[in-house]
């Protein structure tokens, strides 16, 4: 069957050019799949977002290939018009035009530009039969009901709201902003729903699990509170509540298991239904047990289907629950079933990165970053007129231990919109965390790529070039060390800053000092939090009307040494998880005798090459237990992009 990827494909296929230079103003190149098929078609693919790098990379790496026509090149853009592209290129190269409204000509190219493309499978289908207009109305009305699968005439109960939140937010469903306000707009109408915070349950994950938390400690209060004897089946307050309906309550069972939503805890549960139970805490060994099999049954699910950059980023954080949860309990069962099931999933991952990582490097930062170098993109792009800004790096942070970190700062009052980011490879400090900084791929800060020494003026240059003055932009690292106080905060020292990234290095430090492993590194950041250094400083941020985000560089791994490589002044540097080589011979000669990874290079200087430790194993001495990154498992590569916002009190 053909699908609206074949339309934009046979575009390129059989072309005589060896350059080609692709208007996409509709991202319908922002797809990892339309990226591999080009990719099979021998095309190699960049996004041509920085001109001075495209620049840089055509006349040192490209030029020359495309002019022997050994190489088949797209420059894509997501400008409005043409020129966007030097006019060399244009004079040299093949000019294509992507267009939405040809893929879909039936409805009204101003909605579906603003629909996600997650969506187009059934789109496409969908446009098929669509007998209206091309008005904004109707394409409008047809694609909620027969694309989204929302029919808003029978949302007529909280029963029926309940149901359709919980499919949206639990199915981390991409609602775009047209579809939330259009489904806004007819709820508000409904009697039924007065009173009840509909734009904030429809807009916002984070607002909702947090309303829902809320309304279920609420419930079961309430009917712990019936005078002992009741059949609470039957009392009012059970039957008329939308949790006491088979299908809200089985969504809410995997809220509980998945951390979604905290347990009530309580004494007593006897008095229950047996359903409550799974959202109430009084037997926690029996409700663990519950809890692990759950995670374990889908995370194996999700591995045998996962094929896409998403498909990871949602298996890591049930992984990040599962095996934060697994820590917490000190079972040395519990443990090695965690291992073990780490070791199958990154058995995958591992395959999936050597085949589709390339892929990423070529996606647009918005509407959501992909990729750490992205994240500046995506602020600068989304940043309102003075709006004040705040990018916390957690440096070394793995999603497990963000997983602990977020649990801390909820019982705090925070919460949070998470996403997920993939870190450059190899995940190394000075390969990521200055690729965040600058906004850029690590080829293009080659001459720094083993220092952090040039953060700062990587960060500052770049909201220079977003249009920030430099001394509307402050940068700070080496946080978190002292006690804290407001008055050492760069954001705080002067009022004009509208701009702030700063570097709390704690966790790299647990990682290096965890001598027993991932247990000392969370019993050591647990002590950490408790010192109130990260609620205060977020609180302050808050006060001061920055809009604050936390992420990370890389993630870390626990691993066995295989054993110390003793290769002198030969190797550029050393690595617990992988090794990097200047000079090609001596790499290829290493990749012989060391049973590594020879990593693909892409997005990497040129006389840049890493061997990188496969999972579960590090370079250095034989049996020695250590907390570790540099190489491409699941925790040090995939990190969280998260957004603090305030709570429903705040």
């Amino acid at each position: 069957m053909r699908t609206w990827r074949d339309e934009i494909v046979k575009k390129f296929v059989n072309q005589p050019y060896s350059l080609l230079l692709v208007n996409d103003r509709d991202f319908l190149l922002n797809d990892e799949e339309i990226l591999q098929q080009l990719r099979e078609n021998e095309y190699e693919v960049i996004h041509f977002s920085d001109s001075i790098f495209i620049r840089y990379l055509y006349e040192s790496q490209l030029k020359e290939k495309v002019k022997k026509n050994q190489i088949k090149l797209i420059f894509f853009s997501n400008e409005e018009n043409h020129t966007y592209f030097p006019y060399d290129f244009l004079q040299n190269g093949y000019y294509i035009e992507l267009k939405i409204n040809e893929l879909f000509p039936k409805f009204s190219s101003g909605i579906v530009k603003q629909l996600d493309k997650e969506v187009f499978d059934d789109l496409y289908s969908a446009h098929k039969h669509y007998q209206g207009s091309p008005s904004d109305k109707e394409t409008l009305e047809y694609i909620v009901t027969h694309v989204y699968k929302i029919v808003h005439e029978l949302i007529d109960s909280e029963v029926e709201l309940y149901k359709l939140l919980l499919s949206i937010h639990y199915e981390q469903k991409q609602l775009p902003l047209i579809v939330q306000q259009f489904l806004i707009e007819k709820l508000l109408d409904k009697d039924v729903f007065v009173g009840i915070p509909l734009k904030g349950l429809i807009t916002s994950s984070s607002y909702f699990f947090q309303y829902i938390e809320k309304q279920w400690a609420t419930f079961v209060h309430q009917l712990m509170e019936l005078k002992e004897g009741s059949v609470l089946e039957k009392s009012p307050l059970y039957l008329a509540h939308p949790f006491s309906d088979p299908d809200v309550r089985r969504l809410m069972n995997d809220l509980f298991a998945e951390g979604y939503i905290r347990k009530v805890k309580t004494n007593v549960s006897y008095s229950l239904p047996t359903w409550m139970k799974h959202g109430v805490e009084v037997d926690i060994d029996g409700s663990l047990h519950e809890k692990f099999r759950h995670l374990h049954g889908k995370i194996m699910e999700q591995i045998t289907s996962a094929s896409r950059y998403k498909d990871w980023m949602n298996i890591m954080e049930l992984m990040a629950e599962y095996k934060c949860s697994v820590l917490n309990t000190n079972k040395q069962e519990y443990e090695s079933e965690v291992n073990d099931l780490f070791r199958q999933v990154n058995e995958k991952f591992e395959k999936w990165m050597m085949e589709s990582y390339h892929s990423l490097t070529s996606l647009p930062p918005i509407p959501k970053p992909k990729m750490v170098h992205h994240i500046p993109q995506f602020l600068a792009s989304k940043r309102g007129q003075n709006e004040k800004i705040a990018l916390i790096v957690m440096d070394g942070m793995s999603y497990v231990q963000w997983n602990k970190i977020k649990n801390y700062l909820k019982d705090k009052g925070f919460s949070f919109e998470e996403n997920s980011v993939y870190a450059w490879v190899p995940t190394l400090t000075s390969v990521s965390r200055q690729a965040i900084f600058s906004g850029n791929f690590p080829a293009v800060f080659s001459q720094s790529i083993s220092t952090t020494a040039k953060e700062e003026s990587h960060w500052k240059t770049f909201w220079e070039n977003s249009g920030v003055f430099k001394q509307y932009v402050s940068f700070q690292k080496g946080l978190g060390k002292e006690d804290y106080e407001k008055e050492g905060i760069a954001a705080f020292k002067r009022p004009n800053i509208k701009i702030y990234g700063a570097v709390i290095d704690m966790v790299d430090q647990f990682i290096h000092g965890a001598v027993q492993g991932e247990k000392s590194l969370m019993s050591e950041l647990h002590l950490w939090l408790n010192t109130d250094y990260l609620a205060r400083l977020l609180t302050d941020l808050h006060r001061e009307n920055f809009t604050i985000y936390i992420t990370s560089d890389h993630g870390n791994t626990e691993s066995i040494g295989i054993g110390r490589i003793s290769e002198g002044i030969l190797v550029e540097q050393k690595g617990e998880r992988v090794r990097v080589y200047t000079d090609a011979i001596l790499f290829k000669d290493a990749a012989k005798k060391i049973d590594g990874i020879s990593w693909t290079g892409v997005g990497l200087p040129k006389d840049y090459y890493a061997l990188l430790a496969p999972y579960g194993q590090a370079f250095v001495n034989k049996n020695e237990r250590i907390v570790s990154h540099g190489s491409i498992s699941i925790e040090e590569v995939i990190v969280p992009f998260v957004k603090v916002i305030p709570s429903l009190g705040g």
